[in-house]
């Protein structure tokens, strides 16, 4: 029943972060993590999607196992690298050696591994980068998830970090030829950011060089951090944030929690990755989950899977901040246009399937009710975009807010039971999921402005 139909899923068992996205010999590959006999997650390795308008996306099974004596507990996350024409994957392989180990600090290896494809369909010419022994002595057995990029005429390599005294840090690399790595820098934050980093990402949009990770161990509040875990980046002119030539110190002034922008404010999204499309576009995916959440996934756990990924989202500057603009392309003839009824005191009802995209104009206030379980609305006196459930459809979500000056426009993409709300053709985003007890579903609309609805056709 909550299956998806344009949204990335795993066939069967477990999905949780992108990796190795990239576009490559025509096509866009998606890799995940993906435990296919465990829906609760278990032994990892890399799912594969691809597609060539980033919209249908076809399953090719996996393409990277734990089948060595560096990865044998997991083939963890990583990126992709392109180069004369051949596909590079840069990934986290974990081992859990046997013991009375707590490891965080002790008991477990992360290394960096390496494989590469002629064809971005078969991967050989596994290679271990980096172990345990090549990070610096004060860091624990959490170092992971490399992310590689090139300037000036070197390789660099940046692995998110936890020190062996609970604090967040990341590490570059340089490299000549991808091969023989050698420390650059260990920057370790202050306590206040956190006791680790997940999932580093570094590129450029329009003048701006933007630093994106996923600290865990901030503080938690319904105004901001709502979630377990954070996933955001920070955004600094070119020079400001040049993590490969400006020293640490001079670093940490610009790496301030004040200027953490979190890039998602719903219930479900974590560990995005970015990468550069055919065009020339900046395009971000994220797992439409969160690690360690208070709230769960009961029902899709009941059909033999959990989680998925997101709509892909192309990156945009305006205003003097990112938007993220989902990407729908080609799927927009698989909707068809339905019926808005007008009812009184600005009401409109709209009556659909689980499969439907919600188009608003909006002015001043707005509500927006799933079949009075879940409630989305904007409030302009107090520039409150909310999220809210009123019963168990959420499976635990209760409520989530964005601050938001005005709102102009609000699409809502339903898909199963993943719901996108993107504000401002993306100038706040939330992610959640959504169980209702039925198929059918009455979306009561209060809006001064036009709406417009349109449901997925059916094959």
């Amino acid at each position: 029943m909550y299956k998806h139909k344009y949204h990335i899923m795993p066939p069967k068992g477990w999905l949780n972060d992108p990796n190795g996205s990239c576009y490559y010999k025509g096509l866009y590959h998606i890799f995940f993590q993906y435990s296919k006999d465990d829906v609760n997650g278990g032994l990892k390795t890399w799912g594969h999607y691809t597609s060539k308008n980033l919209v249908d996306f076809e399953f090719k099974g996996e393409a990277v196992f734990p089948d060595s004596e560096w990865d044998k507990d997991g083939a963890y996350s990583g990126t992709a690298f392109i180069d004369a024409g051949t596909l590079e994957l840069f990934y986290t392989g974990n081992v859990k050696h046997p013991g009375n180990y707590d490891y965080i600090n002790e008991g477990r290896g992360h290394n960096v591994l390496f494989l590469q494809s002629e064809d971005g369909m078969h991967f050989n010419n596994k290679t271990c980068l980096l172990t345990n022994a090549d990070y610096p002595d004060n860091m624990s057995c959490h170092v992971r998830d490399p992310k590689i990029f090139y300037e000036n005429g070197l390789y660099y390599m940046l692995l998110g970090a936890r020190t062996r005294d609970s604090k967040a840090a990341f590490l570059l690399y340089e490299s000549a030829d991808r091969k023989k790595w050698t420390l650059n820098k260990s920057l370790i934050l202050d306590n206040d950011f956190g006791y680790m980093w997940e999932c580093p990402d570094f590129f450029e949009l329009n003048g701006h060089k933007v630093l994106s990770f996923c600290p865990q161990g901030l503080e938690s509040s319904l105004d901001r951090f709502a979630n377990v875990y954070q996933s955001g980046y920070i955004m600094k002119d070119l020079n400001k944030l040049d993590i490969v030539n400006r020293n640490c110190d001079e670093l940490k002034s610009e790496i301030k929690l004040e200027d953490f922008v979190e890039w998602d404010l719903g219930f479900d999204f974590y560990a995005p990755q970015t990468f550069k499309g055919e065009d020339g576009n900046i395009y971000l995916i994220g797992w439409a989950g969160v690690p360690d959440a208070p709230y769960g996934n009961a029902p899709s756990i009941a059909e033999g899977w959990q989680h998925s990924m997101t709509l892909v989202r192309r990156l945009s500057f305006k205003n003097n901040k990112i938007y993220q603009e989902p990407v729908i392309g080609d799927i927009q003839d698989k909707f068809e246009e339905i019926k808005v009824t007008k009812l009184e005191n600005n009401e409109s009802l709209v009556k659909t399937n689980l499969y439907a995209n919600i188009e608003i104009e909006a002015d001043k206030d707005l509500s927006v009710e799933f079949n009075k379980d879940l409630k989305i609305s904007y409030n302009s006196e107090a520039k409150e975009l909310l999220m809210e459930y009123f019963n168990d459809t959420g499976d635990g979500r209760d409520k989530r807010k964005a601050k938001l000056d005005s709102l102009e426009n609000l699409s809502i993409f339903m898909d199963g039971c993943i719901l996108e709300v993107y504000a401002n053709s993306g100038e706040v985003v939330m992610t959640t999921r959504y169980y209702p007890l039925k198929k059918e579903i009455d979306i009561k609309i209060i809006n001064e402005k036009n709406v417009c609805a349109r449901a997925y056709k059916e094959n």
